[in-house]
C-alpha cells in the first residue's frame, strides 16, 4: 500500500537563481527552477517582479502558483535547488 502525500495549492513570492544561457524567457527559467523541486507538481508563473544578473546566474523575483506535495509547503520550497528565498507562501 502506497502512502499519498497531501497536496496544497499555494501562491508564493520567491527569489530564484536561474542559470544564464537557458533558452526562453525569465518566466520559463523560473518555471524550470520550480519544476526541479521534487515536491512541486504544477507551476504557473504569475509575475516576474525583477531580475539581478551576476557572472553565472540571474536572480529573479517571481510570484508563482503551485501545487506542492508536502504538509508544509514553505520550508519544502525553500529547500529547493535554485530557490534563494521564499518571501511569502499562502495557501489558496
Amino acid at each position: 500500500m502506497s502512502v499519498q502525500l497531501p497536496t496544497t495549492e499555494v501562491e508564493a513570492d520567491l527569489q530564484l537563481r536561474v542559470p544564464r544561457g537557458e533558452a526562453g524567457s525569465l518566466g520559463d527559467g523560473a518555471r524550470t527552477v520550480l519544476d526541479g523541486v521534487d515536491a512541486v507538481r504544477t507551476v504557473e508563473i504569475v509575475d516576474i517582479g525583477g531580475m539581478r544578473p551576476d557572472a553565472f546566474d540571474l536572480y529573479v523575483d517571481a510570484t508563482a502558483r503551485m501545487v506542492v506535495a508536502a504538509d508544509e509547503p514553505e520550508p519544502t520550497l525553500a529547500d529547493g535547488f535554485g530557490v534563494v528565498a521564499v518571501d511569502r507562501c499562502e495557501v489558496i
